[in-house]
C-alpha cells in the first residue's frame, strides 16, 4: 500500500510528528529536509530507532518521496529554520499536482505563511499553515491542532489532523479550521506567547514560596498541589510539580540548572503582533524580556553586590491571596492573548471562533487547564474584550486586592515578578481614576502641534493649544 502522509524535515518536529502518525497506524513517507548534515536524521535511521515507524518508508531523493504518495497528494513539512522554508516549497512544488495539499507545521510568522498561501493558491496547490502544540507528550497523547489556509486542502487534511489531535472537552477532536492565509500560525503565535507569560507566572510564584517565604522546592510543590483541585490546574502545573519535586542525590535538581532562560521567537512574533496592531500586551511583553534580563548573566553578576539583600524568609503573605494573584494575572494574560487576536482576525477578516479556539486549547497544548476550559462557553454569545465580561469582572474586583499584597511583598523582598506586575498595573492603567496620558497629549502638542482631544468631546476635532504664547 502507498504512504498516505508525506512528512518532510525529521529534526525533532518532524520525527515527533511521524512518531505520532505512526501510533496511528497511518502509512508514512519520509524524507529529510535537504541538506541536513545530521547523520541521525536521515529517514532510514530515524525508522530504525522507533518501533511505530517501522511501517514507514524513507526516501532521500524528493522526487521519489513525493510520487510514493496517493493523489491528491498531502506534504507536511516540518522545518526548524524558518529561512529554509521557501527553499523547500520551491524544491517540493515541481513534484505536484494541482488539487494536492502542502502543509507548514512548523513555528512560522503569519505574514509569510499569508504570502505563501497566495502563491501557491495561483498554482492550485492548497496550502495550509498548522500550529502544532503538544510537546513530547503530544506523541502518545495527542495535540492542539491550529490549521489556517485552504479551507479544501483542510477538508482533505482534516482526517490526518484530527488523528493526531488530543480530546477536547466536550470529547471532540482539538483540531478545528481557525481561518484563510496565515490564521493558524497566527493563533499559534499567540499561544505561546501566552504561553510565555503563564510560565513566568510559575517563576514567579516560586520565587515568592522560595526566597520571601523560604520554602523547600518539595515544600513548594506541596502548596501548590492544592491548586490541582481548582481553576489553576493544569499542565503547566502538573510539570512544575513533577520538577520541583526531583532529586539527584541529596540536591534539588531545579537548583543545578543555569538560571538563563531560552525561547524560539515566538515570543517576539507574539510581541511585534500586538505592536503593530496597538493592543497592550504587557504580561507577553514582560515575559520576553524577563527571558531576555535572565539571558545578561554579566550585567547581572556585576549588579548582584548592588542589589544583593537578605530576604526574611518569613514574609507575611496568606496563600488565598497568592492564589489569587496568580489567576487574575492568568486572566489578564488570557485576555491580552484574545485581544491580540481579535484585533488582527478584524483586521483580515479572518472570523476567528474564539470559542472553538478555546475549545482546541483545552486539552493538547501547552496552554491547557480548566480555566481555559471554562473560555469556551463564556466566547459563544460574547463578542466583546474578555476583561469586561460579566462573569470576568466580578473576579477582577474579588481578586485584585491580593495581587496588590502579593506585589508589596515581592517588593519589599527585592524580588523580580514582572508579569505579576504587569497584570496589576494593566488593571490600574485601565481605569480612569488617575489619568496621566492627558499630560502625554499636552507634550506631544507642545513640541509637535500633534493636537489633542478635548474632555467635552473626546470624539471631536483634534485642538491645539499656544502654549508658547502664555
Amino acid at each position: 500500500m502507498n504512504p498516505v502522509v508525506g512528512i518532510y524535515g525529521l529534526g525533532t518536529l518532524g520525527c515527533n510528528l511521524a512518531r505520532n502518525l505512526g501510533l496511528r497506524g497511518f502509512e508514512l513517507a519520509l524524507c529529510n529536509a535537504v541538506p541536513d548534515p545530521k547523520p541521525e536524521n536521515k529517514p532510514q535511521q530515524v525508522i530504525s530507532r522507533f518501533t511505530e515507524l517501522s511501517k514507514a518508508k524513507g526516501f532521500d531523493s524528493i522526487e521519489t518521496f513525493i510520487s510514493s504518495l496517493p493523489t491528491p497528494r498531502l506534504v507536511v513539512m516540518m522545518l526548524t529554520t524558518e529561512d529554509s522554508i521557501d527553499n523547500a516549497i520551491q524544491a517540493i512544488v515541481p513534484f505536484l499536482s494541482q488539487g494536492d495539499v502542502l502543509i507548514d507545521g512548523s513555528n512560522t510568522h503569519f505574514s509569510d505563511t499569508t504570502r505563501r498561501y497566495h502563491q501557491l493558491k495561483d498554482k492550485g496547490i492548497h496550502f495550509l499553515g498548522c500550529g502544532f502544540s503538544g510537546g513530547l507528550d503530544g506523541i502518545s497523547n495527542g495535540l492542539s491542532v491550529m490549521p489556517g489556509g485552504s479551507e479544501e486542502g483542510y477538508r482533505i487534511a482534516r482526517p490526518v489532523l484530527e488523528a493526531v489531535a488530543a480530546t477536547s472537552v466536550d470529547q471532540s477532536p482539538c483540531c478545528t479550521y481557525i481561518g484563510p492565509e496565515g490564521a493558524g500560525h497566527f493563533v499559534k503565535i499567540v499561544h505561546n506567547g501566552i504561553e510565555y507569560a503563564e510560565m513566568q507566572l510559575f517563576a514567579e510564584v516560586y520565587s515568592i514560596l522560595r526566597w520571601a517565604v523560604g520554602l523547600t522546592p518539595d515544600h513548594i510543590a506541596e502548596v501548590l498541589s492544592a491548586w490541582k483541585e481548582t481553576d489553576a490546574s493544569g499542565y503547566l502545573l502538573d510539570i512544575t510539580l513533577d520538577i520541583l519535586r526531583q532529586r539527584k542525590g541529596d540536591e534539588y535538581v531545579i537548583d543545578s540548572i543555569l538560571d538563563s532562560a531560552g525561547h524560539k521567537g515566538t515570543g517576539v512574533y507574539a510581541v511585534q503582533a500586538a505592536a503593530g496592531f496597538g493592543v497592550p500586551a504587557m504580561m507577553i511583553t514582560a515575559a520576553l524580556h524577563a527571558r531576555y534580563l535572565s539571558g545578561q548573566r554579566h550585567i547581572r553578576t556585576h549588579l548582584d553586590e548592588v542589589t544583593r539583600s537578605t530576604p526574611r524568609k518569613n514574609a507575611s503573605m496568606g496563600t488565598t491571596d497568592l492564589y489569587n494573584a496568580f489567576q487574575l494575572a492568568r486572566i489578564i494574560n488570557y485576555h491580552e492573548g484574545f485581544s491580540i487576536i481579535r484585533a488582527v482576525s478584524s483586521q483580515y477578516k479572518w472570523n476567528i471562533n474564539l470559542s472553538e479556539l478555546s475549545r482546541i486549547w483545552t486539552n493538547g497544548c501547552i496552554i491547557r487547564s480548566s480555566l481555559m476550559n471554562r473560555f469556551v462557553k463564556l466566547w459563544e454569545d460574547w463578542d466583546d474584550e474578555l476583561i469586561l465580561h460579566p462573569e470576568v469582572k466580578p473576579l477582577i474586583a474579588a481578586t485584585w486586592p491580593g495581587l496588590r499584597r502579593i506585589n508589596q511583598v515581592s517588593s519589599s523582598e527585592t524580588l523580580f515578578t514582572p508579569c505579576l506586575v504587569a497584570a496589576s498595573q494593566y488593571i490600574a492603567g485601565a481605569s480612569l481614576r488617575f489619568p496621566a496620558a492627558n499630560l502625554i497629549q499636552a507634550q506631544r502638542d507642545y513640541f509637535g502641534a500633534y493636537g489633542f482631544r478635548s474632555v467635552d468631546d473626546p470624539a471631536g476635532p483634534l485642538l491645539n493649544y499656544p502654549w508658547r504664547n502664555q
